[in-house]
């Protein structure tokens, strides 16, 4: 753990844990993913450096271990992940969007190490939208915005004292620092940005900081929305969600980024 995260007071322990009250048993999941385009941007371990693919029942592995890491609900995660990559798009969608997402990554990438040479918002002359974000867009296998991610992995450090990934998770082949806080800038540090973006809504929903119990279906449902912002279209998205979530539960859907 990083020496000064040791050095701080926080409230949480990091060992707190949130659930879902009544949650029925949702099947698992072990085909191929429908979506995304099954391209991605990953950097290798030192076992995987000759991998030329990841399957994708261990990327659901990574889905559940981020879930662990932060005490969240595992489908919640899988849930949120289905909803920003929409299984019943074409290849043709999956292909623009994965071209949309990786130039969202590669000019927050730019503005990173040129010490924000992309500029935050286009000029109100400009052909795309005045006032569009440009390297602080939403990206990455959870189309998180680079804003939103870097208060999540603030959230963590301040209230759990931890780093928001674990440390075989965040070094990886000699000894890189995988913890870049840029979205999409690898799949596996996504899961674990998404996960602890949940935990940081879990304790704002229910105003409990350091939330260790159950969720009503009201307060998962607010979670949701929650994730995608304020307003009516954010609250459409949690309706959407928890049917999805209730859906996978009885039978009638398929979640397919949840494997126990």
């Amino acid at each position: 753990m990083d020496p000064i995260l040791l050095q701080k007071c926080c409230p949480c322990t990091g060992q707190e844990n949130s659930t879902i009250l009544g949650l029925s048993d949702i099947s698992s999941y072990r085909g191929d993913f429908p979506s995304p385009l099954q391209v991605m941007w990953y950097a290798p371990e030192s076992s995987e450096l000759l991998s030329t693919k990841i399957p994708d029942r261990e990327i659901r592995s990574w889905i559940k271990d981020a879930a662990e890491y932060h005490g969240i609900p595992h489908a919640m995660l899988a849930v949120i992940l289905q909803q920003e990559n929409n299984p019943n798009a074409s290849l043709g969608l999956q292909a623009a969007q994965f071209g949309e997402r990786t130039l969202t990554t590669f000019l927050a990438v730019t503005d990173e190490l040129l010490f924000d040479l992309v500029p935050d918002k286009m000029p109100s002359w400009s052909p795309i939208k005045a006032g569009k974000s440009i390297a602080s867009g939403s990206s990455g296998f959870a189309n998180m915005s680079r804003p939103t991610l870097r208060a999540a992995a603030a959230y963590t450090e301040n209230m759990y004292c931890r780093n928001p990934m674990p440390d075989d998770v965040r070094y990886r082949l000699l000894g890189w620092d995988q913890d870049t806080r840029i979205p999409g800038d690898d799949w596996k540090a996504d899961l674990y940005y998404c996960a602890a973006h949940i935990r940081q809504l879990i304790d704002r929903i229910t105003g409990k900081t350091c939330h260790n119990d159950g969720l009503t279906r009201e307060q998962v449902a607010a979670v949701f929305g929650a994730y995608n912002g304020s307003g009516p279209a954010a609250r459409k998205y949690g309706s959407d969600a928890m049917k999805k979530l209730t859906d996978a539960e009885q039978g009638k859907t398929t979640l397919f980024f949840y494997e126990k």
